[in-house]
């Protein structure tokens, strides 16, 4: 935090302090002359007392025009340092463009192996030729490898577009040998409903929903995606998602929102619900270095606890 910043946060605590100070000097003016008065003396004028009362009146008004600033939001990035690893990850899912669809999800210069490093690779070498080559599923990629130690769980929210080619992007995940055994999730509307479908799973599990990866194919035509543009939607999808967690018993500390896919307010919304929660938002940088960051977002209430003060 710089000290600008600093600074601005202490302040209003600081007018708090010298307010309590200076309101019991004022008090004991008051009631020294009103003491005078009750005995019918008038007493002589005392410009001290009228400034101390003058004074407490005056930092009562400051107190007043700084209490807005007593909890400002507060966002801590971690960008020193690597961005912890956890086991429920949830993605946005962009849509590809149509050659890319036809050509398994993939640009056609790209020639997918079972190795998530090697492909990651390529698509770096790719983004260096004239014209480049991008692809817009490399970004839920990096961000599915960063926790692969950990990981447990993937979720991915499909937008209208790209819950056509979600079936896609789940082929090219499996593929990959750490993400064989892996729990995906696909959220999605399904007769008016939104439903967290387990799409497939390991044998040892077991989901409140038991789908295997060719079930999902076939059901996934009468599944509908949401507009990442209509940000009350989203919101409320998101609530409706993290509920789901709770009845999962996923905990708060485990669970990591990627906001790098999508469109503008997917990102809003996805940093919006880690706010005052131990769940945390993440960006995958889209250009060198690459790296995952990491944002903690805090809304403050008068309630001091809610900062962990």
């Amino acid at each position: 935090m710089s000290q600008k910043k600093r600074i601005k946060e202490w302040f209003p605590w600081f007018i708090a302090a010298i307010t309590v100070l200076s309101s019991n000097l004022a008090a004991n003016s008051v009631e020294e002359t009103l003491e005078l008065w009750a005995n019918g003396k008038m007493g002589v004028v005392s410009y001290l007392r009228m400034g101390y009362i003058a004074f407490f009146a005056g930092m009562v008004v400051l107190l007043c025009w700084k209490r807005k600033d007593f909890f400002l939001p507060r966002t801590r990035r971690l960008s020193k340092e690597e961005t912890e690893k956890r086991k429920h990850l949830v993605l946005f899912l962009s849509n590809l463009p149509p050659e890319q669809v036809e050509n398994a999800g993939v640009p056609k210069e790209l020639k997918l192996t079972q190795d998530i490093n090697k492909d990651i690779e390529e698509c770096e070498r790719l983004k260096q030729k004239v014209p480049p080559v991008r692809w817009q599923w490399e970004m839920p990629l990096r961000a599915i490898r960063h926790h692969l130690k950990t990981l447990e769980t993937v979720t991915v929210i499909c937008s209208k577009e790209s819950i056509l080619q979600v079936n896609l992007f789940l082929k090219i995940c499996k593929n990959y040998p750490p993400l064989e055994k892996m729990i995906f999730y696909v959220l999605a509307q399904e007769s008016g409903c939104t439903e967290l479908i387990c799409v497939s799973s390991p044998p040892d599990t077991n989901p409140l929903k038991y789908y295997d990866f060719e079930s999902f194919k076939k059901r996934a035509n009468s599944l509908q995606g949401y507009d990442f543009e209509d940000f009350n939607k989203i919101v409320d999808i998101m609530d409706i998602l993290l509920q789901k967690f709770r009845s999962k018993k996923y905990s708060e500390k485990d669970t990591m929102i990627d906001i790098t896919g999508g469109q503008k307010p997917t990102s809003i919304v996805g940093a919006a619900m880690t706010f005052n929660l131990k769940i945390k938002a993440q960006y995958v940088q889209t250009n060198k270095p690459w790296h995952v960051l990491s944002y903690d977002v805090v809304l403050a209430s008068s309630d001091t606890g809610r900062l962990e003060m």
